[in-house]
């Protein structure tokens, strides 16, 4: 099946946030940080879940290129839009990935 991002390079971020962070919170910094992100060079689209089982957030975000999404990685460290969200977070919980479409079948 061919999907809506077949050429687009994935950002797979996990987390979870630091105890006492309220939801209302949560939501203004993720918000500021959604802003930040649509204005990025070579954003696509972004989709944040919660698994409740793990009490850990995912962040999906589909770039045109690997250069697009490591450029706004690098950005989004000095930015005061995703500076409050990196702060709810905890640290050593946080995982980022970035992935580029699979081109052929591969054998597994």
């Amino acid at each position: 099946m061919v999907g809506e991002h077949e050429h687009h390079v994935l950002e797979l971020a996990t987390f979870k946030l630091q105890p006492g962070v309220t939801e209302d919170q949560f939501a203004a910094a993720n918000e500021s940080l959604s802003g930040w992100a649509r204005r990025q060079p070579g954003f696509v689209s972004r989709h944040l879940s919660y698994s409740e089982k793990e009490e850990m957030y995912i962040d999906v975000v589909y770039w045109e290129s690997l250069a697009a999404a490591q450029a706004a990685d690098e950005l989004s460290m000095s930015s005061e839009e995703c500076a409050p969200l990196f702060g709810m977070t905890v640290p050593e919980s946080v995982k980022l990935i970035h992935a580029g479409p699979v081109t052929s079948a591969v054998a597994v």
